[in-house]
C-alpha cells in the first residue's frame, strides 16, 4: 500500500497556529507527518501523540458540539431530545474521556488523552466541576436559542450537505473548512451556522464565517449577499451575523492568498511541500508554550507523566 503523501492545504486553524508559533505549526503539519507508520521514529511517533492531545477546554467544546449535532441529526428522522437528555449525554462523553486520559486506554491511538495528564497540571477538582458546567450551560443556551426553533420548524429537505469536514480549492489549494450547520431559509439564501464555546475573538471567528462564504460560493454556488454568516457564543447566548457580500469575500480571499504566501515561504521546497524544522521559530511568548502540546519537544525541562 502507497503512503500518504503530506500535501500542502489552508484552514483557519492552520493560520492560527501559524500566527501563534511557527515551530508549533512545523510539529503539527509536518514534523508528526508519519507518525503512525509501524517503522517511523521514536521522536516523530512521539510528535504525531502530542499532536492528538486535548485539552480540558476544546474536550468541552468537542462534546458540545458533538451533542448538539447528535440532537439535530436526531431530529431529521423525527426523534426529539429534552435539554436533560442532551446534557446528560454530554456528562457521560466527559467522563468517559476523562477515564480514557487517565488510564491505560490513552496509550491507544484514538482514545483521548488530556493536556492536562500528560503534563501533569494539578488542578483542583474545581477546575474539573467548571468545565463540566461550561458544557451544560452552553446545551442550555443552544436549547434556548432561536435560531435551535427555527432548524426545527425549517423542512429537512432545506438543509444544506455538510461533512463533518469539507473544502473547497483556491488558487489550486485546498481551502479546509467545518461549519457546524446550514440551510436554505424562505428566501432561498443559505444561512451557515457556526457553534462557539470559547471566548469571543471577532477577527477569527469573522475570517472563519468569511471562509463559510466562499465555500458556499463553491460548494453551493450561492452568489454573495446570498449567504448569511451567524456565530452562536453558546456561553453567553449572544450572535453575531455577518452578510457575506462581495466586498467581505474579497477581502477573504486576500487574507487566505497573503497567509498561504507567509506559510510557504518558510518551505525548503514548496512544491513538493517539503519542510526543515530549523525554518520554523520559536515563539517568544512562554505563555503560548505553557498552552503548547509540543512544548516537551522544546523546553524538555518541562515535566510529563510519561514521554513516548
Amino acid at each position: 500500500m502507497s503512503r500518504l503523501v503530506n500535501e500542502f492545504s489552508w484552514s483557519v486553524s492552520r493560520d492560527r497556529i501559524f500566527s501563534s508559533c511557527r515551530r508549533a505549526y512545523y510539529f503539527r503539519h509536518y514534523g508528526s507527518w508519519g507518525g503512525w507508520e509501524h517503522d517511523t521514529d521514536d521522536r516523530t511517533r512521539d510528535i504525531y501523540r502530542l499532536k492528538k492531545l486535548s485539552n480540558r477546554f476544546t474536550l468541552a467544546g468537542l462534546v458540545v458540539h458533538s451533542v448538539v449535532a447528535e440532537v439535530l441529526d436526531r431530529h431529521r428522522y423525527g426523534r426529539e431530545t429534552t435539554l436533560e437528555a442532551a446534557q446528560e449525554r454530554a456528562l457521560e462523553s466527559l467522563k468517559e474521556a476523562f477515564r480514557e486520559s487517565r488510564g491505560d486506554a490513552s496509550r491507544h491511538r484514538k482514545a483521548v488523552r488530556l493536556f492536562e495528564h500528560e503534563y501533569a497540571i494539578p488542578l483542583q477538582d474545581t477546575a474539573w466541576e467548571r468545565m463540566r458546567d461550561r458544557v451544560a450551560e452552553c446545551l442550555t443556551h443552544f436549547f434556548a436559542s432561536r435560531i435551535y426553533r427555527v432548524i426545527l420548524d425549517t423542512p429537512v429537505e432545506n438543509w444544506l450537505p455538510i461533512d463533518n469536514l469539507d473544502s473547497f480549492m483556491f488558487e489550486g489549494v485546498k481551502i479546509y473548512v467545518a461549519p457546524d450547520f446550514a440551510f436554505r431559509n424562505d428566501l432561498g439564501n443559505a444561512l451557515v451556522l457556526d457553534w462557539k464555546t470559547g471566548r469571543q475573538s471577532a477577527d477569527e471567528d469573522r475570517a472563519q464565517i468569511v471562509c463559510y462564504g466562499l465555500f458556499a460560493w463553491e460548494k453551493w454556488k450561492m452568489a454573495p449577499r446570498r449567504t448569511i454568516g451567524e456565530l452562536h457564543y453558546l456561553r453567553t447566548g449572544e450572535k453575531d451575523v455577518v452578510t457575506l457580500d462581495e466586498t467581505l469575500l474579497q477581502a477573504g480571499r486576500e487574507r487566505i492568498r497573503r497567509s498561504i504566501a507567509a506559510m510557504r515561504a518558510l518551505l525548503e521546497d514548496p512544491a513538493g511541500n517539503d519542510a526543515v524544522e530549523e525554518s520554523f521559530d520559536r515563539t517568544e511568548n512562554r505563555d503560548t508554550c505553557s498552552l503548547c502540546n509540543y512544548r516537551r519537544m522544546c523546553w524538555p525541562e518541562w515535566p510529563s507523566v510519561r514521554s513516548a
